[in-house]
């Protein structure tokens, strides 16, 4: 079926006029060697990691639903305010599930103080935190190491909006207890390619063969992200995209924090989290910014925030002026 995609005439003029490029009709890509993947290559280059230790994805999301109901975990410890497919998968499948309440990573590590884990747990964390964006530092992820038996999955979809991305892939080649999930949908702003992938050191049997067709990346979205990789005048333009919306997630936080009412704690992420005592005064300042794209409330078990996706200064500073006049 790829050959017509490939070599009809009409097919080729009608993908070349809509600039497609080279495209075939197969859609997803299953090589008979999995670690000739392209995709995989260009992300072992990228991050000079053996490629045996890199598995690709449909997305963070893929991966989750592969790790979490795995038969080896006994009990999976979960942020009580994280992203809502890790509770669920862990529902589905029937999974023993502790959660772990704190509003900051050092109040989270004192909490997993107080819980019992074994060698065959699993703690899953996001790395900016889904809820706040609020990154572990090297030290807060060795600390959780001593403290928790098990294994570690760190979600590291917001990371590239840190000040040091790569900061837990030296420590994840040297521990197999660590398991790092990526996106490429915040590093490219390009969540609808859909492209994550896993760095592990863990020999998990099956895995590789978990992650293809029908559920492997798309050809398309592979010669996007590879053609990416391998562009470093593109690679210096998203870094100096991120680096601007970092700053006007920083000029949010800057001028807010200490606001009567609401609670903030410093992000990493393209995002900034305002918590706030009562209901009533979260929907107070929600009315005053609701209508700008990229503004959700939340009421997560009677704890009200509001996240904030940013984008330029202006609406950095009219966010910050709506709120507090």
């Amino acid at each position: 079926m790829a050959s017509v995609w490939l070599y009809n005439k009409e097919l080729k003029k009608w993908s070349k006029k809509f600039k497609f490029g080279n495209i075939d009709g197969d859609f997803c890509f299953d090589p008979k060697i999995p670690l000739s993947d392209p995709l995989l290559k260009a992300i072992s280059r990228d991050l000079k990691i053996d490629n045996k230790y890199i598995y690709t994805s449909a997305g963070i999301s893929q991966l989750i639903s592969a790790i979490l109901p795995l038969d080896r975990w006994e009990e999976i410890f979960l942020p009580s305010i994280e992203f809502g497919l890790y509770e669920r998968t862990c529902i589905l499948h029937n999974k023993k599930t502790t959660l772990i309440s704190a509003f900051s990573t050092a109040e989270f590590l004192e909490e997993l103080k107080t819980k019992n884990s074994s060698e065959n747990s699993l703690l899953c964390i996001s790395s900016p935190r889904w809820f706040t964006g609020e990154i572990f530092s090297l030290n807060q992820i060795n600390e959780i190491l001593s403290i928790f038996k098990g294994y570690v999955f760190i979600d590291e979809a917001y990371v590239d909006f840190s000040i040091n991305p790569n900061h837990l892939v030296d420590l994840c080649m040297k521990n197999e207890r660590i398991i790092i999930a990526r996106s490429f949908s915040k590093k490219f702003i390009a969540s609808g390619l859909r492209v994550g992938y896993l760095i592990t050191k863990l020999n998990i049997n099956g895995l590789r063969n978990t992650l293809i067709p029908p559920h492997s990346v798309s050809t398309h979205s592979i010669s996007i992200i590879v053609k990416l990789l391998n562009d470093n005048k593109l690679l210096k333009s998203f870094d100096t995209t991120r680096k601007y919306i970092a700053e006007n997630r920083d000029y949010i936080y800057d001028n807010l924090n200490g606001f009567d009412g609401i609670k903030i704690i410093k992000s990493s992420a393209n995002f900034i989290t305002l918590i706030f005592d009562t209901e009533e005064k979260m929907n107070t300042a929600y009315s005053k910014i609701k209508n700008f794209v990229g503004v959700n409330k939340y009421n997560f078990n009677n704890i009200f925030f509001i996240k904030i996706w940013i984008k330029n200064l202006l609406f950095s500073k009219t966010i910050v002026n709506n709120i507090i006049k």
